[in-house]
């Protein structure tokens, strides 16, 4: 571990935070102002926080629609006697997709 201000300006810069506050940080911990380096760090963290929610929503989204996918696209099926086609709504048991070939899963 380093000095504090070097450790303060690279974990800004990994995190991608603009060169402005890096160095507002990186002053602020030289010049014993640890509330303004706080401030700093705090700002950074909720702007993290709110990327990752909205990425999380993203992914979301996408899940639910491979997931639709999956049962709306998936081949017909008839029951044993073949008088009776699944409903084009309900979703099979497994995922099977809307094709053999390039299939995606959610699943891991």
């Amino acid at each position: 571990m380093g000095d504090l201000s070097s450790d303060v300006e690279r974990c800004l810069c990994d995190c991608a935070c603009d060169a402005e506050r890096v160095q507002r940080a990186k002053c602020s911990c030289e010049e014993g102002r640890a509330r303004e380096a706080k401030r700093v760090l705090l700002t950074e963290r909720q702007r993290l926080l709110d990327e990752m929610h909205s990425r999380q929503r993203g992914i979301d989204a996408i899940d639910h629609m491979l997931h639709r996918v999956s049962c709306e696209c998936a081949p017909r099926r008839t029951q044993a006697d073949g008088a009776q086609e699944k409903d084009a709504g309900a979703c099979a048991e497994e995922d099977t997709g809307c094709s053999g070939e390039g299939e995606v899963s959610a699943r891991g």
